[in-house]
């Protein structure tokens, strides 16, 4: 590919990221394509786990620094002034004095590094800093920018209305990857959101083949996978487990991941008297979840909506058990009832509910539900729906359509 053909800048704020998964996948799609990307980092990564999927990526890593001291940002200055964007960043330094001191330096740097690269198109995860650093860098340059809205960057209590509105309304175009979330932002900004259009998280279907349900032994074999953190919910799927217990159903709980609960957790399998049933793995590669995913019976993901109104958006393990073939049980946050359709793909139960949780579990391990039927469902709803060429394409399209800069 002729490194002079116009190309997409990808603007992270951390790359590699070993939790996202469906940044990797969705580069590669578009890279398999055809089109040119580069990745443009605002941060370094500081997390040695490396994913096999990175080395298929061919788009080089451009990271852009961040003022420690006053000479770095006089240093950023002089670049931009070489690179004929002095007049560019006097039109607008109020936007730049408005935004915090790394965001407006990160942005000049940003513009001067994208100079004689032929980027046509910017393209941000998540509508917080990253994205505000690229609004403030297609207000230098006139590069027109995009971005796609997750969770936490629209759920958070954090979020500021007047800032996320700018981006609605300065971006080229805005996605997000639920039909809830496209409700939940076409309510909060009506005359803001014109531009807004659903392009869910796709995966590499070939890298999840299917294969249906394992039969079901004398003991229950339940994998969950994600974050300790509040909004994965574990803290009710560990009673919910007690309970199962308590009914007489034989079971043995994996939980991958690490996280601020850990300790918590923890102390609650010894309080419960799980240590026989309950095992926290720690973190894990891609290859050892395929394998947990495949050695069990159900798949569990219990997400709630934390305290701060932090929430999963869609939890990309959930879909890839649904794409491998694995029962799954979930609740009814966010944009989840659009995978798990209860009774149908799978099992959705109230969330922060230990006993609804236990059903839930329950019905799948049960000899009396078609398990089968369930999975099957479930793989051709994502294949349908999570196919990461046809998201990939939806992007391209949407890039490629008549541009604006507000």
């Amino acid at each position: 590919m002729s490194p002079f053909e116009p190309g997409t800048a990808y603007v992270l704020k951390t790359y590699p990221r070993f939790s996202e998964t469906f940044i990797v996948s969705e580069i590669l799609a578009r890279e398999a394509a055809g089109d040119r990307i580069e990745i443009f980092s605002l941060r370094p990564t500081d997390d040695p786990r490396f994913h096999p999927e990175l080395a298929r990526v061919q788009a080089p890593v451009t990271y852009i620094d961040r003022p420690i001291k006053t000479v770095a940002l006089w240093e950023s200055l002089r670049m931009a002034d070489a690179a004929g964007l002095t007049a560019a960043v006097g039109r607008n330094l109020g936007e730049l004095a408005a935004a915090t001191a790394d965001d407006a330096v990160q942005a000049i740097n940003l513009a001067t590094a994208l100079q004689d690269r032929n980027i046509r198109h910017m393209h941000v995860h998540f509508a917080s800093g990253s994205t505000t650093v690229a609004r403030l860098t297609s207000l230098i340059t006139g590069i027109p920018f995009s971005f796609t809205a997750h969770a936490v960057d629209i759920f958070h209590e954090s979020v500021q209305d007047e800032d996320l509105r700018l981006k609605l309304e300065q971006a080229h175009h805005a996605v997000t990857i639920s039909q809830y979330n496209m409700r939940y932002l076409r309510r909060r900004f009506p005359s803001s959101t014109a531009r807004l259009h659903l392009v869910r998280n796709g995966l590499e279907l070939e890298r999840f083949p299917y294969r249906e349900p394992r039969p079901l032994g004398a003991t229950l074999r339940i994998a969950a996978v994600g974050r300790l953190v509040e909004k994965k919910g574990f803290q009710y799927l560990l009673p919910a487990a007690a309970e199962l217990l308590d009914q007489g159903v034989k079971l043995d709980l994996r939980i991958a991941g690490t996280g601020l609960m850990t300790e918590e957790l923890e102390a609650s399998i010894g309080q419960l008297r799980l240590g026989g049933y309950v095992r926290l793995l720690g973190p894990q590669t891609q290859d050892q979840v395929h394998e947990l995913l495949h050695s069990s019976d159900v798949f569990v993901a219990p997400c709630v909506v934390g305290a701060d109104g932090n929430a999963d958006g869609m939890p990309t393990v959930l879909l890839e058990a649904m794409a491998a073939g694995v029962p799954c049980v979930s609740t009814s946050v966010t944009g989840i009832p659009e995978v798990v359709r209860n009774g149908s793909t799978g099992v959705l139960v109230r969330p922060g509910n230990p006993h609804a949780l236990a059903r839930g579990i329950c019905t799948l391990g049960s000899p009396a539900t078609d398990r089968v039927a369930m999975s099957r469902n479930a793989r051709a709803l994502i294949e349908e729906d999570y196919d990461v060429h046809r998201q990939a394409e939806l992007l391209r399209s949407l890039s490629r359509s008549e541009r604006r800069v507000a």
